[in-house]
């Protein structure tokens, strides 16, 4: 083969290398994700944020669930720790994020299961202290914070009980 014809051939294979490895699929079939519903998160987030968003908590950079909100971290570099700015929706947003962004896979599977099982979630273990928690159990089986996030993750917060959380120590 003279060095021409190996230079087409190679040209060749290397087009076609890149031409498919550039092809998107049109889905990913391996993983179909359910999230649970962000339009009835912004309640859960006020009792999140109220709970767990402090400085000392969850409402700093170093953590994996990261909290943004009046009480701690604010997402905008303008806004500081303070109940007289309140939380921005855009806070909210990236409190939805940071929650759902913690264990997809599982999250999908208890939110298509109708919120069967939450103690699959991490985020739930701890706060219901069944595993280390640096804060504790923040939340026990049937009260108000328990309520408000189960019932997100069955498909649409129960607002007063996320408003009735707001008044537990």
């Amino acid at each position: 083969m003279t060095n021409s014809r190996l230079v087409s051939h190679l040209l060749a294979a290397t087009i076609g290398a890149v031409a498919f490895a550039c092809s998107v699929p049109a889905s990913d079939a391996r993983f179909d994700e359910q999230t649970p519903d962000s339009g009835s998160f912004p309640p859960v987030a006020a009792m999140l944020v109220q709970a767990c968003g402090t400085l000392d908590c969850h409402g700093t950079v170093g953590r994996n669930l990261r909290l943004y909100g009046d009480t701690g971290l604010r997402y905008s570099a303008t806004d500081v720790p303070s109940t007289l700015v309140p939380t921005t929706p855009d806070e909210v947003a990236q409190d939805y994020e940071s929650v759902v962004g913690l264990e997809p896979e599982i999250t999908s599977e208890v939110v298509a299961s109708g919120g069967a099982n939450p103690e699959r979630l991490t985020l739930y273990r701890k706060a219901l202290g069944l595993e280390s928690h640096k804060g504790g159990a923040v939340v026990v089986h049937g009260d108000p914070r328990d309520v408000c996030i189960t019932t997100w993750l069955q498909g649409h917060a129960d607002a007063s009980a996320c408003t009735a959380a707001l008044t537990l120590p």
